[in-house]
């Protein structure tokens, strides 16, 4: 009787082992396609930024929302200030902000100076002139969503009614929105800030 429980016993450990060894492969393989389906939905090359701006401008146009002037955010913005515009039903004039990424009260004649902790934006003070106006703030990453929100409180200082301002970007952070600091409208949504664009890792 114990002649014959060995064979079997052994027999078990050897099915046991090799189930163990390939549910091991099998976890490994699942991790790294994990971390590849992550890697690829933060980071967008090309022609998944061009189509992520696609989708944000039909955003935009669905909401029926339509601008009378883009405001771009950043340098960065104004390539999504660009394509997106150049979606939409009718040519919109762009303004573009100057920006500094790093906290600087720098002073530059016709600019107000909106100083963050991590970045300083100069608003065009002309933007006062255009107060009765639709206008879409435009950026390519919205993180904290702080920035985003010191220009959109100038603008409503300046004269802008609150329905007159939409704000848009190709990503949001889960932060922003969760905060209520995000924008109207985006095309993709990242998990933290480990986001990376053609030109680089986002700001």
């Amino acid at each position: 009787m114990a002649r014959t429980e060995i064979p079997g016993l052994v027999m078990w450990n050897l099915i046991l082992g090799c189930t163990t060894v390939v549910g091991f492969a099998l976890a490994v393989w699942q991790a790294m396609r994990a971390e590849q389906l992550n890697k690829r939905q933060r980071d967008l090359d090309w022609p998944r930024f061009r189509s992520a701006a696609s989708d944000l401008a039909r955003s935009v146009d669905r909401s029926g929302f339509m601008p009378d002037f883009i405001l771009a955010l950043s340098d960065r913005g104004a390539i999504v200030a660009n394509l997106v515009a150049r979606e939409l039903r009718r040519q919109i004039p762009i303004i573009t902000v100057g920006y500094l990424d790093q906290a600087d009260p720098i002073s530059v004649p016709g600019f107000l100076t909106l100083c963050g902790t991590k970045a300083t934006t100069l608003l065009p003070e002309g933007l006062r002139d255009l107060g009765g106006k639709k206008i879409l703030l435009l950026d390519d990453f919205v993180m904290s969503g702080d920035g985003l929100s010191r220009v959109r409180s100038q603008l409503l200082e300046y004269g802008f009614p609150q329905e007159s301002i939409r704000s848009g970007s190709v990503v949001a952070t889960r932060l922003c929105l969760a905060n209520k600091k995000g924008p109207d409208f985006f095309a993709r949504e990242a998990r933290d800030f480990d986001f990376f664009f053609p030109w680089g890792r986002a700001k």
